[in-house]
This record gives structure tokens, sequence and C-alpha cells, in this order.
């Protein structure tokens, strides 16, 4: 690596400075002691002040009483744009007038214009004592003064005979080697280092001609051995006769610099190493308006890039953005670039194999040593790419769902967000479809989670396939999907796109094997017709896909102003219905169960009654399927189970004896894990006696999970309680099953107890079910009777129990007791 050594440099121009002072010296010496007439001694005079001192022109007149003298050298006195200076000297009979031009510099009082006015006082001198008998004793003072001036230098100065052994040195010579002048006189000192050069150094030595100069670093010894290094010029003395006959040197010690320049060197060095040590890519580039082509990699530059230095020296460094320039920091860099400062930017670069890595750039600019320019600019390569990716990756999560890998509720609602802004400003429509697909819940519970996501997921890419790029569809949680359509022109294509999924969703999907039928009740609510912001459009058409499933579900359906009173009177209820379970506003209505062959009341079915505090009583099916959708069904579930329980103490406490009380469990609680705890628990704590106690189960609700549901059954019957399976008949359950269920007790759903009387059709199904049922050792209850003639036929098919409105209908505890007395003292009487 090429140092710059700026103290190198001042060494070299001061020795050059000295070497110049000591040329111009005994050249106008020898020209002042040595000269054929005053003439040529006065034209010598002014040449050697051109060529040697610097000065542009140069011109001398002397006066005297024997004569007038002329002379110039250098440029026109026409042609002269330099300041003059002029010196007039009187001596003894003569005037000398010294006229001399140049740069302003050499008028320094300092330094050179002393020189001038020294070198001119010397030139009155001697032409004094050319023209006068003083001449000899002139010379002595000038020999003295330039003794004086050798010996005094604080530089070495050596001069030795033409084979280089010394005459004489000065004093700073002998402090700094320490040599007496005893010791080193007759010795060729100038070529007496030891190291190996001494022959060359005394060859080219010897061989300098007069006008000839020699200057270099030499290596030298002081008189312990200490080694050090010096500059010296050597220049030959020659008589006057034009012979060589002695050997000038001039030496500066280097020893001081040389310790600078060490430091340099290793800072330097430093420098250099920790640019190759460094993690970061190093990337130095020229910083011309037009040229910042790359001087400089380093080693983490090549690894990070995959380019060799050899590959990159001299191109620019946007190489490695390659085409992709949409990149807005781009502009960051270019801006510092061209205002010269600092810049900092997150870059998507590539590598030499065309892989992306994400480059934190910081550029720097470097200024010359006056701090005034900038040369260069060092860039900083850093690869953040696995931080970036991490940091895309949280987003990713906080956007999308994990899942199906959709947006979710947070990016959704900045789609719709965007979607109505850009479609605000282009006079455009928004659809917005809410998905919910149907019975999805029998796929969870009959083949497990698993089979469920998987369902998730392929319903996920299915829709993904049936909107555009544009288009936004989202995951809201559960089985509902949403939809945002963007650009439409009309509002009517929504229903297009609606058409589409409920299409594609038609076809089957296959999870473990078997396919698998899926359908979906779809809402659309339509920007600006229906809102103009993502809730309002969202909640319209949530009210719009519940009005699907309110009319059979796999269909879709716009939201219409209509459906919103229906939904806030949905909300208010739902709202009422928790206020209800929270201040007890429900109570529970027994139907009484009839023995057909005793015509004696044998039990009761509870079942629950709302009555609000402003609408009065509230039938259950105006509340139970809203308490099934919320939730709410299981708080509201055990509190019928505790109640009931409650009720059968009292009655037995009453003297009405053990009552068999029937009580319904939804299809919610009956797949709660703990199912059978809770209700022991239940039972326990009010003290009732579990074998009077019957649960009623839906058909379709033990046939969704065959294995759960018998592993479920059995563990509810060791608490000793009977087991009814309601509405009968309406379901698909095999006589297999039955035989593996621990039923106690068939209910045969009242559609086919309704028309027995009339319809041999319905006849013969309850005669069926009937005798299934006893030959499986079941009691068989039949609901809905309403006639005298359903009691006869029933009776004749040797049905067990019936209950309906023939005998009685739904009553409160007390009414209940008062019926059960009732019917006890006709049977006495």
């Amino acid at each position: 690596m090429k140092i710059s050594a700026p103290v190198e440099d001042v060494l070299d121009a001061e020795s050059l400075r000295l070497e110049a002072w000591y040329r111009l010296l005994g050249e106008l010496t020898h020209c002042l002691w040595y000269p054929d007439s005053i003439e040529q001694m006065l034209q010598a005079f002014c040449g050697i002040l051109v060529t040697r001192a610097g000065y542009q022109r140069c011109a001398l007149t002397l006066n005297s009483e024997q004569l007038t003298l002329h002379f110039a050298a250098g440029a026109d006195a026409d042609s002269v744009e330099q300041p003059v200076q002029r010196r007039t000297l009187t001596r003894t009979g003569c005037d000398v007038l010294l006229e001399v031009c140049g740069p302003a510099s050499l008028w320094d009082e300092t330094e050179t214009g002393q020189l001038l006015t020294r070198i001119s006082q010397e030139l009155g001198r001697a032409v004094d004592a050319v023209l006068t008998t003083h001449e000899h004793q002139n010379l002595q003072d000038n020999l003295e003064l330039l003794a004086l001036a050798i010996a005094q230098s604080p530089l070495s100065v050596l001069i030795t005979d033409r084979a280089g052994k010394l005459e004489y040195c000065n004093q700073a010579y002998l402090q700094r080697t320490a040599y007496r002048f005893e010791e080193l006189l007759g010795i060729p000192v100038l070529w007496n280092s030891g190291d190996g050069t001494d022959q060359r150094l005394q060859a080219e030595f010897q061989a300098l001609t007069l006008g000839q100069h020699w200057h270099g670093d030499i290596l030298s010894r002081t008189r312990d051995g200490q080694r050090y290094w010096e500059k010296q010029v050597v220049s030959p003395l020659a008589d006057v006769d034009g012979r060589i006959t002695h050997l000038v040197a001039i030496r500066q010690d280097l020893s001081a610099s040389q310790f600078q320049l060490k430091e340099v060197e290793q800072a330097l060095l430093l420098r250099e190493q920790a640019l190759v040590s460094s993690s970061n890519g190093i990337m130095i580039t020229r910083s011309d308006a037009n040229d910042h082509s790359i001087v400089y990699v380093n080693p983490a530059f090549e690894r990070i890039t995959g380019y060799h230095a050899d590959e990159v020296i001299g191109r620019e460094g946007r190489f490695l953005v390659r085409d992709d320039l949409q990149q807005p920091d781009l502009e960051e860099i270019r801006t510092a670039l061209r205002e010269k400062r600092e810049g900092r930017a997150l870059l998507r670069n590539y590598r030499k194999d065309g892989t992306q890595f994400w480059n934190e750039l910081h550029i720097s600019p470097v200024k010359d040593a006056r701090g005034a320019n900038t040369t260069h600019f060092v860039s900083v390569i850093n690869d953040v790419s696995e931080r970036v990716n991490y940091q895309k990756e949280l987003e990713y999560q906080a956007n999308h769902d994990s899942l199906t890998g959709l947006a979710n509720r947070n990016l959704l609602n900045d789609r719709i967000t965007q979607a109505i802004a850009w479609a605000k400003r282009q006079d455009l429509h928004v659809g917005v479809l809410l998905l919910d697909l149907d019975h999805f819940k029998l796929i969870n519970d009959g083949s497990g989670h698993g089979a469920g996501d998987e369902m998730l997921k392929q319903v996920a890419y299915r829709l993904r396939q049936c909107v555009r790029d544009t288009d936004t569809v989202a995951r809201l949680g559960g089985d509902e999907f949403v939809v945002v359509l963007t650009d439409l022109p009309d509002s009517s294509d929504v229903d297009i796109v609606a058409d589409k999924i409920l299409q594609a969703l038609s076809r089957p999907i296959q999870i473990q094997a078997v396919d698998v039928f899926v359908t979906a009740s779809i809402g659309i609510s339509v920007y600006p017709r229906d809102g103009d912001h993502g809730e309002i459009l969202l909640r319209y058409a949530d009210i719009a896909m519940y009005r699907v499933k309110e009319h059979g579900r796999n269909s879709v359906r716009q939201f219409v102003p209509e459906m919103g009173l229906n939904a806030i009177s949905r909300l208010n209820m739902e709202s009422a219905l928790r206020r209800g379970l929270e201040r007890g506003e429900f109570l529970l209505h027994y139907q009484p169960k009839i023995d057909l062959d005793q015509q004696t009341v044998v039990g009761a079915e509870a079942l629950v009654r709302w009555n609000h505090p402003q609408i009065g009583m509230v039938h259950p099916v105006e509340f139970i399927p809203l308490a099934e959708e919320t939730g709410l069904i299981l708080p509201l579930g055990e509190w019928v189970l505790a109640e009931a329980c409650r009720q059968q103490v009292r009655w037995r406490e009453q003297g009405l004896g053990d009552l068999q009380v029937a009580i319904n469990i939804s299809s919610r609680q009956f797949r709660q894990e703990d199912l059978a705890g809770r209700i022991a628990a239940i039972i326990a704590a009010a003290g009732a006696n579990p074998a009077y106690i019957t649960l009623e189960l839906t058909e379709s609700m033990v046939m969704q999970d065959v294995n759960s549901t018998l592993s479920t059954l059995r563990s509810l019957k060791k608490l000793g309680l009977s087991i009814s399976l309601d509405d009968f008949g309406t379901g698909y359950s095999s006589l297999s099953y039955l035989r593996r269920f621990p039923i106690d007790e068939l209910k045969i759903d009242k559609s086919f107890v309704n028309d027995i009387h009339t319809d041999p059709d319905d006849a013969a199904i309850a005669s069926a079910v009937i005798a299934m049922g006893l030959s499986l050792g079941l009691n068989v209850v039949a609901e809905g009777v309403e006639r005298q003639e359903q009691i006869q036929l029933l009776r004749d098919m040797r049905c067990s129990q019936v209950q309906g409105y023939y005998f009685a209908r739904p009553m409160d505890a007390q009414s209940f007791a008062h019926f059960q007395l009732k019917q006890k003292a006709a049977k006495h009487d």
C-alpha cells in the first residue's frame, strides 16, 4: 500500500532549500573571489541571481570616476510584471545600483529579503575590493563569514578530499556522532556506513562533475555503533583551473522524522488491518461529479457480495442494485453524493449469484489534507438480511392468520380503509363479502380439529383463486372469512364473485382420504351504498349473512336496510339475555309425563322460560338459538339442571314422592370434556336423587361422533342417571348404534304423532319405532299428544308413556304440584 508521508515531504523541501542556499552562496563566492575582470564579475552576478535565486530579472549599474558599466540578465524589461526592488550602495569612489524583480514572496524581510541585502552588500565590497587596494582584506572577511556560517550550521557539514577522506567537519556533525575530530581526520566518512552500499556511493560521488550534485538518504553510525538515517547532499569543489579537489557533504538527521514516519506507517497499517478485519463490507469510491468508481474493497465486501476485488475495481457501486431502481432510499444516497455529505439507506442489493440481501448502507466523505475538498467516499456495507427478514416475519405474523396465511382482522381493517379511500377518488365501488361455513362444527366434532384445520386451509386457497391480486381475502376467526373486492364499476359485480365462490366451494374437499362437501352462507355490503367505513360494512355484511342462515344457508344475500332493524333487535336481545342470567329472570315450567296404562303422572319434562321485565314471558324458540350462537347456553343449561334438581327435592319434601324429572342437554353442553363431573357436582349440591334424573339428548347430537358419544354416555350412566333419546326418527341413527348406546328411553318426535290417527304411513312409522324400542328394552314416550284417538292408537301400539296438550300444557312448579295432587285424588275416587 502506498503511504503518504507529509513529514518526509517537509524534510525534502527543507533540505532542498538549504542545498539551494549553499549552492547560491558557493557560486556567488566563486564569482566574487575569482573574477577575470569586473565586467565578468558583474555579468556573472546577474546571471546567478536569475538562474539560482529565482528572480525574473536582474540589472546592475556601476558608476565610478573611472567608468560606468551596466549589465542585465533575465526577461526583457517590457515583459516584467513582478514587483521591483532596488538596492543602491555607495562605496569608495563608486555607486552600485542593483535592481531585481520577482514574486512578492522573495521580499520576505525575515529570510530571503535579508539574504538579498547581504548579497548586495557583498557585491559592493567585491566591487570596492577590485577597484581599490583593499581587495585581500575584503576577501578575508568573506572567508571568515563563510567559515562562521558553516561552523554554526545546524546541519552537519563535511569537506573531504577527492578520495573522500575527511579534512573538515563542523560541530553539528561531531555532536551527532560523538566523535572527536582527530578520530575522523583522514577517514573516508562519506562511504563508510558498512551497510553494503559503500562501493556504489564511492563510485557515484567520485563521478560527480562541477555543477552536479548527489542527494539521497544514507545510513550513518555514531561512535558507539548506533545507526541512524541522514539526508545527504554531496557537491564537488573545483580550484581556479576547474579541477575538482574536494567534496562537500551537507547532512540532516532523519531520526526524528523516521520515527514519525514509522508511527504514521504503523497507524496506516493498523487502519488497513482494521479494514481487512472488519465484518462489514468496506468500499472506497472516487467523488468526482461524473466518477464514483470503486478504488478499494475489503475481504468482507467480497464475502457479502460474492464479487472478487478485481471484478469491481473501476466499476460504480450502484451495480449492486442492478435493475431494482424503484427504492425510495436510493434518492437519499444520490443526494448525499451530490452534496458530498454523509448518508444512510436500507437497500435491496444483489450478490454475484443473483440472490438478494438487505444492505444497511452508510456513506461518508473523505477530505483532503487541508480538509477543503472531498476526494473519496467510504461506504460501509452491512448485511442486515436476517434482521429485516425477522422484522418482516413479525409484521407478517401480526397481520396474517397463522393457519391459512390470509390477512387477519388487523390487516383487513387497513385494506378496507385503503380500498374505500381509492374508490372515493375514482368514483368506484367496494364490495365486502362475509362468509361463514355451514355446519363446520360437525367437521371438527366428527373428524377432529386436524381435519377442520385442513378444510379451512383448502377453503382459503379456493377463495384466493376466485379473486384478483388487488382484492383481499381475510380470516376473522373460526370458520368466518371476509373478501374485499376493490375497483368495482357497479355494485352488482359483487354477486358475480359471490356465485363464483359458491361454485368453487361446491366441489368436494378431500380430507383424510375422504371427500367432504362444504357450503357457505355469504352476506354482502357495498360501499358507498351501505356505508363509508369498514366497521359499518362488516356489520351489515354480517347481518346479511345471518339472514342467509335463517333461510336455509348455502346462499348469498346483499344487505338491505330492513335487515338492520332485525339485527338491532337481535343485538338488544343478546344483551338482555346476558342481563337476564345475571338478574335471575329465568324460570322452569314442567310438562307432565303420563303412564298410558295407569293414567297417572310419573314424571315431568323441565322447560326453560324467560320472564322479561318489559315484554313478559319469552318462548324458548325466540332465545334458545341465540343462546346457542353466543355460548350463553352453557351457563343457562347449568342453571336449568340445578333448578330442576332443587325442585325435585322440594316436591319430595312436599310429600309428592320421587318424580322423574327430564332435563334437556344442549349440544354444546354435551361436548364439554368434564360434563359428567359438572353434572355430578350440581346434583350433589342440590341433594337430588340421580336415579330420578333423566337427561334428554337429541338423536342428531349423539350421532355426530359415535365413539366420543359412547364414552360420554357411559360416564353419565355411572352417575345413576337415565338417558333419553329425544326427537327420535328425525335423525339418521341406526339400530346397531342404538344397541351400543346405554339408552333408557326413546321419545318419538311429535311430527310422527300428529297425524297417526289419519295418516296410515305416520301410524306405521310410529308403530315400528315403538316396536323397535320395546324390543331393545327401552321405555317409549310419544310427544305432542293432543287427541283421544291418538291415545287409543298409542295404547294399542303398547307405547309406555305420553306427554302433550291433551293432558296438560307446561306449567310452573306450584301448578304442577296442584295438578299431580288432583290426579291422585281423581284416581282414588
